[in-house]
C-alpha cells in the first residue's frame, strides 16, 4: 500500500508482520500446554501422584522449550524442533549422496540429460508457442507434484532506471507496479510471481585487450594511439544487470490440461508485457530457453558472462535450452556454502519486512551490483492473497496486537497500538477494494571459495542487509534450495515445501 502527494516521493507502508503474538514470549498454544500441565499437576498432586504430576509440568515446559520458543534473535531465531528437523534432514541427504551433483559423459545420468539440471528442476518441461500479438514464448512446466503442476512464463526486462528520471515519473512508475501487483490478486490461476535482479560489476580490462587486438596495423599511427587511449580512459568497471520477472500459474485452476492452461496463459502474456511495460520495465519480453539458459550458466559461473559476451561479439550466438544448463558440479555437503563450478555461493533469506515506512530507493543496496561478490541475485516473490484471506491476515493481526497490548513491566506497548491502528486501517482499506500481497526477499552472494572469500563475502551481505532494516537469516542447511529458488525459473519456495516442513514453519 502507498501514498503519494503532488511532487513528494511515494512512501510505502503497512507492512504487516507475520510473526505469531505472543504474551511473556509464548503464544497462544505455548500458554496452553503450559497451563495443562499445571492443571494435571494439581490432579496429581490431589490423589498423590508426585512423580506424574511434576513430569506433566515438565512436559508443558520441554513442549514450549522445543516447539514455541525462538532460540536466538525474537524475529529471526528459530525453535528447537525446527533446527533438529532440518539436521537431520541434511544427514540423511549425506548418507544417500544426494547434496553432490555431477553432470557429464562420466556420470550416471541418462543419455538424454547428461547436463540437466538439479533436484526438483530436472523436472522441468518447456511449451513453446505464439501468444495472440505473434510473440513467440516459451513456459517452464514444474511437474515437482502432479496434484499441482505450475507454469511459469519468465519475461526480461529492461528498467529504465531512475538517476535521470524526474520524481514525478518515478511516482507514476511505482504506482503502475503497484497496479500490475493487484492484477495478480484478480487472477485466482495465478499462484505467485518472482522478480529477479541478477547483477554484478565486470572490468573493462577484457574489453581493452579485444581492442587493443582487433586495432589495424594499417591505420595511421595517430589513429590507432587514439584507439587505445580512448578505451584506457574508460571507467575501470561497468554494471552488468539483468532483470527478469516469473509469473507462476496452476494448471488446474485453468483448465483440464496442460496444453488449454499454455492457450490460456498465452492468451494473458500480452496485458502482463504491457502493465510491466507501464511499471519502468522497458519493452519486456517473454525470455527465450537461450535467455533462461544463460542466465543459470552464468548463475553457476560468473566467469562465464564474459566468455559469452566474447562469442557474441565474434558472431556465435548462445545456444542452449535451459533444461540442459545444469552445472557441471555443484556441492551443499557444508552449512550455508554451496560450491559449484570452481566458486561457491550463499542465500540469505527475510524473515520480517521493515518496519518503517520507505521510498521506492530504500532498498536499492539489494539490487545495485556489488564488487565485493562476484555475482549477486535478488530475488522478491510475491504470494497474492483472496480478498477472504487477506480480510484474516488483517484480523489476525489486531488479535495479536490486542494479546501484546502491555509489556512484561506492565506498561502500554506503544508499538502494539500502532499494530492495532494499522490492522484497522488495512481492513478499511481491504472493504474498499484494495488487495493484499504476501511477499518475501532471498538474496543469493557467489564468491571465491577461499577463507578469505567467505569471510569477506559474509561481512558485506550481512553490512547489506542490516542496513535495509528487514529480518533475516541465511539459509543454513540444503543450500542448494536457497541457491535454485533465486534462479529465474519461477520457483515459488512454497510450492516445493513439504508437509513436515510447513509444520515446522507454523511452529517455528
Amino acid at each position: 500500500m502507498s501514498d503519494a502527494t503532488a511532487g513528494k516521493r511515494v512512501r510505502f507502508g503497512n507492512w504487516l508482520p507475520t510473526t505469531k503474538g505472543t504474551l511473556g514470549g509464548l503464544t497462544l498454544i505455548g500458554w496452553a500446554m503450559l497451563l495443562t500441565g499445571v492443571m494435571v499437576m494439581v490432579v496429581c498432586l490431589v490423589v498423590g501422584w508426585w512423580l506424574a504430576g511434576i513430569l506433566a509440568v515438565l512436559a508443558g515446559v520441554v513442549g514450549n522449550a522445543l516447539f514455541i520458543v525462538r532460540w536466538g534473535d525474537p524475529t529471526a531465531g528459530r525453535t528447537v524442533a525446527a533446527r533438529v528437523w532440518d539436521r537431520s534432514v541434511d544427514r540423511k541427504r549425506q548418507r544417500a549422496g544426494t547434496n553432490h551433483y555431477r553432470t557429464g559423459l562420466f556420470t550416471e545420468l541418462p543419455d538424454d540429460a547428461l547436463t540437466a539440471l538439479p533436484g526438483m528442476l530436472s523436472d522441468l518441461e518447456e511449451i513453446t508457442g505464439v501468444d495472440g500479438e505473434g510473440e513467440e514464448y516459451v513456459l517452464l512446466h514444474h511437474r515437482k507434484d502432479s496434484r499441482n503442476p505450475l507454469l511459469a512464463a519468465t519475461f526480461t526486462c529492461h528498467p529504465d532506471g531512475t538517476a535521470l528520471l524526474p520524481q514525478d515519473r518515478i511516482n507514476a512508475q511505482v504506482s503502475e507496479f503497484g497496479g500490475w501487483i493487484a492484477s495478480l490478486s484478480r487472477d485466482t490461476a495465478i499462484e505467485g510471481a518472482v522478480i529477479v535482479v541478477d547483477s554484478a560489476q565486470e572490468s573493462v580490462d577484457p574489453l581493452i585487450a579485444k581492442i587493443d587486438g582487433e586495432v589495424s596495423p594499417h591505420a595511421p599511427a595517430a589513429a590507432q594511439r587514439q584507439l587505445r587511449e580512448g578505451a584506457r580512459a574508460l571507467p575501470p568497471a561497468y554494471a552488468d544487470v539483468e532483470v527478469f520477472t516469473s509469473v507462476v500459474w496452476s494448471v488446474h485452476e485453468l483448465a483440464e490440461n496442460v496444453n488449454e492452461a499454455a492457450a490460456d496463459i498465452a492468451a494473458k502474456l500480452p496485458n502482463h508485457r504491457a502493465l510491466l511495460a507501464g511499471a519502468g520495465a522497458g519493452s519486456p519480453a517473454v525470455a527465450t530457453s537461450q535467455d533462461l539458459a544463460r542466465a543459470v550458466r552464468v548463475a553457476y559461473q560468473p566467469e562465464r558472462s564474459r566468455e559469452f559476451g566474447s562469442d557474441d561479439l565474434a558472431g556465435l550466438p548462445f545456444r542452449m535450452k535451459v533444461t540442459q544448463a545444469g552445472p557441471d558440479e555443484f556441492h551443499d555437503d557444508q552449512r550455508r556454502i554451496c560450491y559449484h563450478d570452481g566458486v561457491a555461493s550463499m542465500t540469505a533469506m527475510m524473515v520480517a519486512p521493515p518496519q518503517m515506512h520507505i521510498t521506492e530507493d530504500f532498498l536499492e543496496v539489494l539490487f545495485r551490483p556489488n564488487g565485493k561478490f562476484l555475482r549477486k541475485r535478488t530475488a522478491v516473490f510475491y504470494r497474492p492473497l483472496s480478498p477472504g484471506a487477506a480480510i484474516k491476515a488483517a484480523k489476525k493481526l489486531g488479535a495479536n496486537a490486542r494479546r501484546n497490548s502491555t509489556t512484561a513491566t506492565g506498561q502500554d506497548d506503544e508499538m502494539a497500538k500502532y499494530r492495532r491502528q494499522l490492522a484497522k486501517k488495512t481492513e478499511l482499506e481491504l472493504m474498499t477494494g484494495a488487495s493484499m500481497t504476501a511477499f518475501a526477499i532471498e538474496v543469493t552472494v557467489t564468491f571465491e571459495p577461499s577463507k578469505r572469500g567467505i569471510r569477506n563475502a559474509t561481512t558485506e551481505l550481512k553490512n547489506i542487509l542490516d542496513g535495509t532494516g528487514i529480518a533475516y537469516r541465511f539459509v543454513e542447511t540444503d543450500a542448494a534450495a536457497g541457491f535454485h529458488s533465486t534462479l529465474p525459473l519461477g520457483v515459488l519456495p512454497w510450492a516445493y515445501a513439504t508437509a513436515i516442513q510447513g509444520v515446522t514453519d507454523r511452529t517455528d
